[in-house]
């Protein structure tokens, strides 16, 4: 997945004009040709992954086909009065129809295991990175990327010092993670040098300004996740015409 001279477009879920975590929304990641769809994922009480951001009780009373149903469904948020709730599994499939990546947000610990057993049992392992929670995984992970999140305590007004980013990228790599996932004002020259010295997938989170982008394609980061996926895939294409 890395491409260290131009860094993947991750579109962030909700980017286009569609709400969040919508299908209009994933299918605004593939029209705009963005290389990666982020999304974030929840399970219900009947273990089933959804693309859900925050959490509701409803989830803990109910399956995805009774909160489906109106107004038990319009309790979610202000969107689910007009749009229906996304099952991770139809995602995935359309996904393996048109070669899409996606990025899974895991938003609790709850949902790590059926949302690794799902790619799984879908057959989309070569297709999903994995960020957010991953602790306790007891699925057979192999083929899926899974990324760590560097822990906010990281984000420094001194930056944090090479002892503590080596620390990092160490256990990352020990763990297993092919990967790790920044907050974009992590980012220095120095996180990027050791984390690639690891050999590990830097993914930055979540840049919406110009010249921060620009900034860290310099730094060769492996993946921009932005709420502006077309300026960043404009850089791109100016990048890779200048030769850069």
């Amino acid at each position: 997945m890395s491409n260290n001279a131009l860094p993947l477009v991750t579109a962030h879920t909700g980017s286009g004009q569609a709400p969040a975590n919508t299908w209009p929304s994933f299918m605004e990641a593939c029209s705009i040709q963005a290389d990666i769809a982020e999304m974030d994922i929840r399970v219900t009480c009947k273990q089933e992954p959804i693309l859900l951001h925050d959490h509701s009780i409803l989830l803990d009373q109910h399956g995805v086909d009774e909160l489906q149903q109106l107004p038990l469904r319009a309790r979610l948020g202000a969107p689910y009065t007009e749009y229906e709730l996304v099952k991770l599994e139809d995602i995935l499939h359309e996904a393996l129809r048109r070669g899409m990546r996606l990025n899974l947000d895991i938003k609790n610990g709850q949902a790590v295991n059926p949302t690794l057993s799902l790619v799984k049992a879908v057959g989309a392992e070569h297709l999903v990175y994995i960020t957010g929670s991953t602790e306790g995984i007891e699925v057979d992970t192999a083929g899926i990327s899974l990324l760590l999140n560097a822990p906010m305590t990281l984000i420094m007004g001194a930056w944090a010092d090479q002892w503590e980013i080596e620390s990092f990228c160490k256990q990352a790599r020990e763990a297993g993670y092919c990967g790790i996932n920044l907050h974009e004002a992590m980012v220095t020259p120095s996180f990027v040098e050791i984390a690639h010295a690891y050999n590990l997938f830097v993914s930055v989170y979540t840049v919406n300004e110009e010249e921060r982008m620009r900034q860290l394609m310099a730094l060769h980061v492996d993946s921009i996740t932005t709420m502006k996926p077309a300026l960043l895939q404009q850089l791109k294409h100016a990048a890779r015409v200048r030769g850069v």
